[in-house]
């Protein structure tokens, strides 16, 4: 017989309700078998874990290959234009012109046209226009140029001093290699006293650099816009270009020695730590909060967090580019790191060694000897963080040992 599991000596052995619970259970194997077979679950993609030096958790990730769940991200980055351009009703600028021509794409931001009315470009010392474009991968012995740039607030000076006086002190700025500024927007209302004493922070310290974009959290994304654009204009020989808050630490004992290590030498990467498989924040409290009606989505693109990462020189312009074509976004990271990098097809280099967001309760030295850039939460943590660095790097401790002495172990 063709099917004996159905005949009657069976049907005799066992009641009409095992025969059934079992053909149920028989039918639901087979679809979910065909629906496997056939549309096979989309699993996160797993990020290969390469390593640098002192073992730390690094990962490479292709914006145009690897952003979580690759067709739903893909789908999601080049869906975004459409539908805030359709949703917001956006036009192109009248003959703007693209820094990246052929895309097919209409120009719908102007990013070349941010003014500067405190600068440091005509300044003496101004060490940008010293360097030339000499590719660091052809002559793999000359010094990095590094052009350092805080965002900041008009309103933050006590956050500026109290950098200069850690980690951005007379060694840091000596170094010819290195050039800092502090980039700050306007006030609302432009507010005399801010801009007076703006002016006079600027005489004093030549590192101020005031760009004419209001400084609220909804414009963080303009300006970081306008960091690019002033990189590109006024600094296009800095091999690579360090973007951090005024409340992120920067251990340069670190730092200097990352960039000089082999996965660090192309100047066509992000670096930074990578977030993936990040979700929207639905609550309206949230200060991250996103409407669904501007992000519909349930996932961002893989993006590097926005604290503190480095750009190498060739991803400035392809992202100004694609920041044309691309609508504003709230989130600058997850817009500049994110969308737009995907759009321009840059990779990013995701490494806990160059940027954490999550620092231990107490500072250790081994913490010290690993991260070249952390945030802080406080000036007090800010100020321990700095006293840390300079114990440890004065005595040249190794980690136990500093650990021990601090009595942090």
């Amino acid at each position: 017989m063709k099917y004996p599991f159905i005949n009657s000596q069976l049907l005799r052995r066992f009641n009409k309700k095992t025969v059934f619970v079992k053909l149920f259970g028989l039918t639901v194997i087979t679809v979910c078998i065909f629906i496997f077979l056939f549309n096979p679950p989309r699993f996160p993609v797993v990020v290969p874990v390469r390593q640098l030096t002192n073992k730390p958790e690094t990962a490479i990730f292709n914006s145009s290959a690897v952003v979580g769940v690759v067709q739903n991200t893909r789908r999601h980055v080049l869906g975004y234009t459409g539908y805030t351009i359709q949703r917001l009703g956006l036009k192109p600028i009248p003959l703007a012109s693209s820094l990246q021509p052929n895309t097919g794409e209409p120009v719908i931001n102007d990013v070349l046209s941010f003014m500067y009315p405190i600068d440091i470009s005509a300044q003496k010392n101004f060490k940008c226009r010293q360097w030339t474009n000499r590719s660091v991968e052809l002559i793999p012995n000359i010094k990095r140029t590094l052009l350092i740039v805080v965002v900041s607030a008009a309103e933050h000076s006590a956050k500026r001093d109290l950098i200069r006086k850690t980690w951005a002190g007379p060694s840091l700025r000596k170094v010819d290699e290195i050039q800092l500024i502090f980039l700050v927007g306007s006030t609302l209302g432009e507010d005399q006293v801010i801009k007076d004493r703006l002016e006079k922070e600027h005489a004093k310290y030549e590192d101020v650099v005031q760009v004419n974009v209001v400084d609220t959290y909804a414009n963080l994304t303009l300006k970081s816009v306008a960091l690019l654009h002033w990189a590109y204009s006024h600094c296009p020989a800095a091999q690579l270009v360090l973007k951090c808050d005024d409340d992120t630490y920067l251990n340069f004992h670190v730092l200097s020695k990352l960039i000089n290590k082999q996965q660090l030498k192309p100047i066509n990467r992000l670096y930074g730590l990578g977030i993936m498989e990040d979700s929207p924040q639905r609550d309206p409290n949230n200060k991250y909060y996103i409407s669904r009606n501007v992000w519909p989505w349930s996932k961002y693109p893989a993006f590097v967090s926005g604290g503190g990462y480095l750009l190498g020189r060739d991803t400035i312009q392809p992202l100004l580019a694609a920041v044309q074509t691309t609508p504003l976004f709230p989130l600058e990271d997850v817009y500049l790191t994110g969308i737009c990098a995907r759009k321009a097809r840059i990779k990013s280099l995701s490494s806990r060694r160059i940027y954490e967001r999550f620092i231990p309760k107490k500072i250790d030295a081994c913490f010290v000897r690993f991260t070249a850039m952390w945030q802080t939460q406080s000036k007090l943590q800010f100020l321990q963080s700095h006293d840390i660095v300079s114990l440890v790097y004065r005595r040249n401790l190794p980690c136990r040992i500093a650990c021990k002495y601090l009595g942090i172990c």
